[in-house]
Parts: structure tokens; C-alpha cells; sequence
């Protein structure tokens, strides 16, 4: 019977409206009022708006489904930095803001999304507002409704719910807060609060979307004495996706005012960066399992382990592998395997067993890749050959494979011959690199370009030997002129004379001693130039039962302080530092939490917090705060330390698979409480990630 299609079958479908584009405060919204909208899961956006007299530039991060934060820096350009010339010249006065949304209902056919959201909750608090907001689609159309408190609901409509319930919530202090302070004191508060909504509607030609909204913020209670005149409470306006990576917006604000938006996008969950040019994976030579075993190993009498290593070692040389060692017993082949070229350990893993299977006698049955990473064993993953032969023919699967995959703690074996040809081992290279600081009085942004060279000169698998150089070629350094006022020992807030006297300097050269104690307990023992700031000698040991989820490590330095030309003289300021670390990888989203305990550089003591995700790229986004006995007082400008950090993978701009990331961190302030050294080859980072669990969430690039 010959089966037609039906009408609807056969009609296309759009993909419905997304109504995630960014407000002019950054993160997803309307225009000045957000919505109970969420972008996707990981993406990054950063944005630049202009309404006057605000210019906004935000990044915003959907870290989890329901959780979106958003760092953002404001220039009002009508008012000074200070009153001091000599200070700040005529720079206008910059504000920095962290704001959070969170998703409390998800939205079903008759019930709309609810998003419960704090607006510049730390520091000076400007633009200091709490929101409800509801979001309901239908068909091309996203209809909000939301309340608002503080900035955001300055009109005043109705009666705050909450001074119902108590006092303390009716009065609203119009005070700025300590800068990069973070006070809940204002939350929710105000005798009044403010309705506010809005519609957006996705035209029919693509990626247009034009904004209506009802603004809840009537500007006369602006913040630093700057009440802007309001001709309508009524904001137009629309966005233009250009892209997936690219948003433009205009608009038309307060009745007298245009505003003008540029968003840049990309996801930290699904993107993959450019697509590679690897090496092709090696295909597997098939075995004759019929032939004389006997007349095989009469052939190949002569074979030794040195020559199963140097087999393995030319079919994987494009790919940066480095085969250690090598031994056959039984039916077993266990090759030591470290390389620096794939993120992904499955894909790792999987190329290795390639290499093996083309290298072992044809009795061989298990292929065992023993997973090294900067000298340490981490585990030890068995695959049958029979199984990645039939998967490579495409007579089977990853998931086939994954049956009988056995992944255990590592072990010693005596019967290895080790490769005699491997140490020593020097990588080295140079790159243009930059360094920056945002958000000072004396400018709003300093650089540096300069040329990194690094080298790593392996002596043996346990002892290496690595350094880092800066070779300046532009920057704007000889304008920073705010000293520290710290009264704590200056440990990092003398940045300032670290980057102009130490423009051409050593970043770093140290030797570090790597080694295993036993299958699940790794040690570290490290001196010289640590970072640019301090030097010195100490170590660190970690202990993670393999295949759980929680590891615990401690580590202990003495360290003394580098001059600032970062050479090889030091300062007379000299301390013991070191933490106990205590760290649980979450069941859910991939995040890693991490409690650490002790002396920081200061002499002060106290805790650290932190919360990392990481990403199906390989990306991470993390937060941490922390507490010492330092006082509020002591610590100065923003009460206690906390920011925020992001690491991408640099194959994200290669062609080429690497697994080396650069990172970005953010900080409110440069203080000197709760400071930690800085440390190259920590160990958790290299042994985090074993066990089976993880290495299936990766199995299905074990073929490519």
C-alpha cells in the first residue's frame, strides 16, 4: 500500500520564538525591565548599551538551566569619578554591578514562567532592585507582567507586601553602599513597589523582534543626585539577531531618549570552537587468528618491548603521545600513556588502543592504557580488542565496547620496560599574550601586549624544570598612579608597581617533583619563582579513593616576596602559607564544589569557597568567596575577597586539538585579605575527572 503524506505531516514547521535576547542592564529581557525569559544552558554574551547618560557593558553567563548571572560595568557620563582632578582627571564615574536571576516555575500551557531576579546587589547598589516577573507565550507573542522593589520600582504603585508582614521592610535607605561590598540590608525593602511589563513579538521576517514595555523606574530617585526627565514611561523598541552570535537593538526610551545595543553570543555547552584538522584515527590492521601463533613468534623472536614502543610512538607522533612504558603478560598489553593533544580522555584513550592493536602480537586479547598525566598515574582503562575491531569495521558500537570496558585504580608493575628514549623532553614556545586591569580612577582600562615564552624540560617522569618570561611590546602602564592603602602586608596590592617596574620580567621558573604515594594518593614537592609576586619552597599531597566523588589534599610553603622588576631579587616580607583542601564533585550539572582551609599570604586565616561548572566543551565557570579573621575594616574597600573566573579551551581558536585554556578572572577589588599563592601542576586538576562514570560521559568519541 503506497502511503501518502498528510498535511501536516508534510508542512514545515518553524522552530517557535526564543525571546532570550539581552536588555540594556545585560542578561535576557525587554528593554529596561527584565522578564522570567532564560537564555540556553552555558551560554556567554557580552553587550554594550547606550541610553543616556548610562553606557552599560555586561557579561552575561546561563551557568545552569535556571541560574543566570550577569557582571556588568556602568559609565555615567554626566558625573565625574571624583571632584579631585589630580585623581581621576576628567574621567567619568564607573560602577560595577553582579546581578542574578532565578527560574522558580517553569512554564506549561496555562501556567507562566516565574523568575525571582536581584539587580546590582553588591557594592555601591546604584541601580539596587528586586523583581517577580512573569512570562507567558503565545503563538509569536511573549506577554510579561512583573513587580518590582527599590530602582526598578520607583513609581510606586501599590504598597509593599512584605512592610505587611514586618516594619523593617517599609523603609529603604537611598545610600550607596561600600564599593565591592556585598549587603543584603536593602533587599526586598521600600514602603512602595512598582508594577511593570511588557510584550515582544517575533515578526515574520527572521530574527527581527520588536519590545514594548511599561517601565517601572520613573528616574527621579536616581542615584549621585541625577534625576532624568521622563516624557513617557513607555519604552519601543527591537532586536535584530544576526546570528546565533550576534544581536543588534535600538530603541527609544523615556520619550526622549534613543538607545543603541550590540551583543556578541556563544555557548560554552555545545560550541566546539573551529573544526579539526587532526590526524585521521589510525586504522586497525586485521588479524589472521587462524595463523600458526608459533610461526609468529618465530618471525618476531627478536621483537622487544623497546620495539612495541617505538611502533606505537611513530603511528602516534603527530598527536604529541608520549609511550612510557610497555608490558605483555598473558593476553594483556598495558602501555603508559601521557599526551597534551585531546580534552576528551575517551577520544584519548581510544587512539592509544588504536596504536596498540596494530603493535601487539595477535594473541593479545586486552588492550590496557595505562592514563599518565605530568608523571602520575591516574588509572588503568581495559578495552578487548575483539570489540574495538568490530567498532572500527563498523560492525559495532561505542556502547557495544563500553560493555565490557573495565576501568581500575593504577598499580605498579614490576615486568614494564620503561621507554629509554623519552627524557630528557623540552617543549618550549612563544605566543603574544596581554594582560589588563579594569575600572581604576586613574583610567578606566590598562594593558600590556607582550610575548610569552615558556618552556618545560622534562628530566624524568617524575622531575621537571618549567619557567615563564613576559617581553613587553605596548602597554599604558606609566599611567597608574592609586598606591596602596592597605594595612595589611602588601601582598597583592602593590599590583601597580609590579606591572610598571616588572614589564619585562620572569613570570615564573620552578622544579617540581611529581609522584605517586599509592593508587589513590599523589605528592608534589616545588621550589623557586612560583608566580609573579612570591618564591620560595614547599609542597602539596592529595588523596582521592578512585571512582568517588570526593578527594582531600593539603599543602604547605614558605614563600618570601619578589621584587618588582620580577627578576631573581626578593623583598623582606616573608610568610608560611598553605590550605587544607577539601573537594566534592556534585551529582548534577558537572560542578565541582571546593573548601579550603588556612594561612593565606597576609598572615591571615580563614576559609575559601568554590563552585566550578564545567562544560561538555570543556569549559569552566566558577565563582568563590572568602572569609578570614581580618576585618571588615582591615580588608578595606570591599569587606571580604570574592569574584569570579572563566576557562576556555584554546582549541576553541585552533584547527589543531590542545588541551592547554587561558583564563579570565574577576576580582571587585585588589586587596590584600585572603589572598592564595599561586601555583602551576596543582594536583587535583590533573587527576580529577577518572573513574568510569566520567570517562562514559565521553565514550562516544572513543572511535573518532
Amino acid at each position: 500500500m503506497l502511503l501518502m503524506p498528510t498535511q501536516a505531516s508534510a508542512q514545515f514547521v518553524p522552530a517557535p520564538p526564543k525571546f532570550d535576547s539581552y536588555g540594556d542592564f545585560g542578561g535576557v529581557g525587554l528593554l529596561q525591565m527584565p522578564t522570567a525569559r532564560f537564555a540556553p544552558q552555558g551560554q556567554i554574551g557580552v553587550s554594550t548599551s547606550l541610553v543616556e547618560p548610562y553606557q552599560r557593558t555586561a557579561i552575561t553567563i546561563q551557568g545552569l538551566p535556571w541560574l543566570e548571572g550577569v557582571l556588568r560595568y556602568t559609565a555615567v557620563r554626566n558625573r565625574l569619578y571624583s571632584n579631585d582632578p589630580n585623581f581621576s582627571g576628567n574621567q567619568n564615574y564607573k560602577d560595577r554591578g553582579v546581578d542574578i536571576k532565578i527560574k522558580l516555575i517553569e512554564e506549561s500551557k496555562y501556567q507562566p514562567q516565574v523568575a525571582l531576579g536581584m539587580r546590582d546587589i553588591g557594592g555601591t547598589g546604584l541601580f539596587s532592585s528586586e523583581y517577580l516577573a512573569f512570562s507567558k507565550r503565545y503563538y509569536d507573542f511573549d506577554f510579561t507582567f512583573g513587580l518590582g522593589w527599590g530602582n526598578m520600582g520607583s513609581r510606586g504603585h501599590i504598597k509593599n507586601p512584605f512592610a505587611r508582614i514586618s516594619d523593617r521592610f517599609r523603609n529603604r535607605p537611598n545610600t550607596a553602599g561600600t564599593p565591592g561590598a556585598v549587603s543584603s540590608i536593602n533587599f526586598f525593602k521600600g514602603e512602595y513597589i512598582s508594577l511593570f511589563g511588557g510584550i515582544s513579538y517575533q515578526t515574520p521576517l527572521p530574527g527581527l523582534t520588536l519590545k514594548l514595555e511599561y517601565d517601572g523606574n520613573d528616574y527621579r530617585q536616581e542615584a549621585m543626585n541625577n534625576r532624568q526627565k521622563v516624557r513617557s514611561p513607555l519604552n519601543f523598541g527591537l532586536t535584530y539577531a544576526y546570528a546565533d552570535w550576534l544581536d543588534f537593538s535600538l530603541g527609544y526610551e523615556r520619550g526622549d531618549k534613543f538607545m543603541a545595543q550590540i551583543s556578541l553570543k556563544g555557548n560554552l555547552q555545545t560550541d566546539r570552537g573551529l573544526p579539526k584538522s587532526d590526524p585521521a584515527p589510525e586504522a586497525i590492521k586485521p588479524r589472521d587468528l587462524s595463523a600458526d601463533i608459533a610461526e609468529y613468534r618465530r618471525q618476531h623472536q627478536n621483537n622487544t618491548p623497546q620495539e612495541f614502543i617505538g611502533r606505537m610512538s611513530y603511528s602516534l607522533e603527530s598527536l604529541d603521545y608520549q609511550i612510557e612504558s610497555v608490558a605483555i603478560k598473558d593476553k594483556e598489553m598495558v602501555a603508559a600513556v601521557s599526551q597534551s593533544t585531546f580534552r576528551n580522555r575517551a577520544k584519548a584513550i581510544g587512539r592509544a588502543a588504536r596504536a596498540m592493536a596494530n603493535a601487539a602480537p595477535p594473541e593479545v586479547e586486552v588492550l590496557t592504557v595505562l592514563d599518565r598525566q605530568n608523571g602520575l598515574d591516574t588509572q588503568l582503562v581495559s578495552i578487548l580488542r575483539k570489540d574495538l575491531e568490530k567498532a572500527t569495521r563498523h560492525e559495532g558500537s561505542p556502547e557495544e565496547m563500553s560493555s565490557n570496558l573495565q576501568v581500575r585504580p593504577p598499580e605498579t608493575d614490576s615486568s614494564a620496560v620503561e621507554n629509554d628514549t623519552l627524557y630528557p623532553k623540552l617543549d618550549w614556545g612563544w605566543a603574544p599574550a596581554m594582560r589588563h586591569h579594569i575600572g581604576g580612577p586613574d583610567d578606566p582600562y590598562f594593558y600590556q601586549i607582550y610575548l610569552r615564552g615558556w618552556s618545560d624540560l622534562q628530566l624524568s617522569r617524575h622531575l621537571s624544570l618549567s619557567g615563564e618570561i613576559g617581553i613587553n611590546l605596548t602597554n599604558n602602564f606609566d599611567d597608574l598612579k592609586l598606591s596602596s592603602n592597605s594595612v595589611l602586608p602588601h601582598v597583592r596590592s602593590d599590583i601597580k608597581e609590579y606591572l610598571k617596574e616588572g614589564k619585562n620580567g620572569i613570570t615564573s621558573l620552578q622544579l617540581d617533583y611529581l609522584t605517586n604515594l599509592n593508587s589513590q594518593t599523589w605528592a608534589r614537592a616545588s621550589a623557586g619563582l612560583f608566580e609573579d609576586m612570591f618564591g620560595g619552597f614547599g609542597g602539596e599531597i592529595l588523596h582521592q579513593p578512585f571512582g568517588k566523588r570526593w578527594a582531600i589534599g593539603a599543602d604547605i610553603y614558605r614563600v618570601r616576596q619578589r621584587d618588582y622588576d620580577k627578576r631573581f631579587s626578593f623583598r623582606d616580607y616573608e610568610v608560611t602559607t598553605g590550605h587544607v583542601d577539601l573537594y566534592y564533585r556534585l551529582p548534577f550539572y558537572n560542578i565541582t564544589a571546593q573548601l579550603s582551609l588556612g594561612q593565606y599570604l597576609a598572615g591571615d586565616r580563614g576559609a575559601t569557597f568554590t563552585l566550578t561548572r564545567r562544560f561538555d566543551s570543556g569549559a569552566e565557570v566558577g565563582v568563590f568567596a572568602t572569609k578570614t579573621n581580618v576585618s571588615a575594616k582591615d580588608f578595606g574597600e570591599g569587606s571580604f575577597d570574592k569574584g569570579a573566573f572563566i576557562s576556555i579551551p584554546f582549541d576553541f581558536l585552533s584547527v589543531f586539538s590542545n588541551r592547554s585554556t587561558f583564563g579570565i578572572g574577576w576580582r571587585p577589588l585588589t586587596r590584600d585579605g585572603g589572598q592564595r599563592l599561586i601555583q602551576n601542576k596543582r594536583l587535583y586538576p590533573l587527576v580529577a575527572g577518572t573513574g568510569r562514570e566520567n570517562l562514559l560521559r565521553d565514550w562516544s568519541e572513543v572511535l573518532d
